[in-house]
């Protein structure tokens, strides 16, 4: 019966730990921003990518408000991540046709045993597409 609550407490600790989608989405502000010279519609098609090719999973999304929230699933080394993608118009430079926009990353890590870094990871991928 001892064995039963531990493990009981356990898991209540631990999903405790994981961020839901509405703390994420008023997380705005406190991630990794990068600007890119692309146009807002051109980053916001390439977010669903990135989180694809990172191994997550888009579960809302407004073009809108500009932000998109991934999952990453259960592995052995971790509980589960959630992950939030904010892209903000920056300028837009009539005379040279340019906009800039800046993309954040917010990692709302679950518990993980990984050093496994999401943010990076989808940096990376907007670097290959938007970067010249």
């Amino acid at each position: 019966m001892t064995w039963l609550r531990t493990c009981f407490l356990l898991c209540i600790v631990l999903f405790a730990g994981c961020a839901s989608t509405d703390s994420l989405r008023s997380a705005q502000g406190k991630g990794e921003k990068r600007t890119y010279a692309v146009s807002y519609e051109r980053a916001w098609n390439v977010i669903p990518y990135a989180i694809s090719e990172t191994g997550g999973k888009v579960k809302d999304r407004n073009f809108q408000s500009g932000y998109i929230i991934a999952e990453y699933g259960i592995t052995w080394t971790s509980l589960g991540e959630r992950v939030a993608v904010f892209v903000q118009r920056k300028s837009t430079s009539e005379g040279k046709g340019t906009s800039e926009v800046e993309v954040e990353v917010v990692s709302g890590e679950g518990f993980t045993l990984s050093a496994t870094n999401r943010t990076a990871q989808i940096f990376a991928t907007f670097d290959r597409q938007l970067r010249p």
